[in-house]
């Protein structure tokens, strides 16, 4: 009888039973979702990004609606009853943090998107302090400017990853995108930044034009096994050349192999 092969594997520094990552979505929002993860073999979970842009709209939001016919009338500074707390914003993504290390015998790696160099560095410390064995950094920077210089957008990828580093002790992985004038001199500048692991990669967004409407039609459709091949084949020329770990992304399924 064949014996079970041994699956352990190292990801970012952290031992892993499996070298299996469950990525962030709509399975790792959950921690019911992330438990039955957890017994069907993953060796670590990313939960869902937190956005520093979702977190400004959900204060400014709430804030406008508190705040309405304050200026109205003097008596509408005392008429307003006092309200409970709202969980908005950052909240829901610490608490998931903390329920998971709770509930998981495996690492949990949050995941964070900022639009400012001070978001970055303060969402990723709330993440670690709230128990995050790592971060993510879903980094989603696309290169539109023609007017900008040849180096800029590699010079804001190299500089994120160093305040975060120089902010948090943690391990941390980059999700890039493919898009770059040369992904292996990427690779080896994000490692001297001070990345533990770099995600091959992060899909952006294509939006189509419903030319019935002439309106923005936002479309997201599922990977395929085909669209392994790019982040395999950078994997593979990188592999023993830099000193990060490597993964891929973009398998259909909540998973990640490396």
């Amino acid at each position: 009888m064949k014996s079970a092969p041994d699956l352990n594997s190292s990801y970012l520094g952290l031992a892993l039973s499996s070298p299996l990552v469950a990525s962030a979505g709509p399975m790792t929002r959950g921690v019911k979702t992330l438990v039955e993860l957890e017994e069907a073999g993953v060796g670590a979970v990313v939960l869902p990004s937190l956005f520093e842009e979702d977190v400004d709209r959900d204060i400014s939001a709430l804030h406008a609606v508190l705040e309405q016919g304050t200026q109205a009338f003097v008596e509408a500074q005392t008429y307003l009853p006092e309200l409970p707390a709202f969980e908005v914003g950052a909240e829901r993504s610490l608490r998931l943090v903390e329920e998971a290390k709770s509930a998981l015998a495996i690492p949990v790696i949050a995941s964070v998107n900022g639009n400012t160099t001070g978001g970055w560095t303060r969402y990723a410390t709330q993440l670690v302090d709230a128990g995050a064995d790592a971060l993510e950094l879903n980094v989603y920077i696309v290169a539109a400017d023609p007017s900008g210089a040849p180096g800029d957008v590699r010079s804001r990828y190299v500089d994120l990853v160093g305040a975060v580093r120089e902010s948090v002790q943690v391990p941390l992985a980059v999700k890039i995108g493919p898009y770059f004038d040369s992904t292996a001199q990427m690779a080896v500048a994000l490692d001297d930044a001070g990345a533990d692991g770099l995600v091959f990669f992060n899909r952006f967004y294509q939006p189509d034009i419903d030319t019935e409407t002439l309106e923005v039609a936002p479309t997201l459709d599922l990977s395929t096994e085909s669209d392994l091949r790019l982040p395999l084949r950078w994997i593979a020329i990188l592999y023993g050349r830099i000193g990060c770990s490597l993964a891929a992304s973009g398998v259909s399924t909540p998973v990640r192999v490396w």
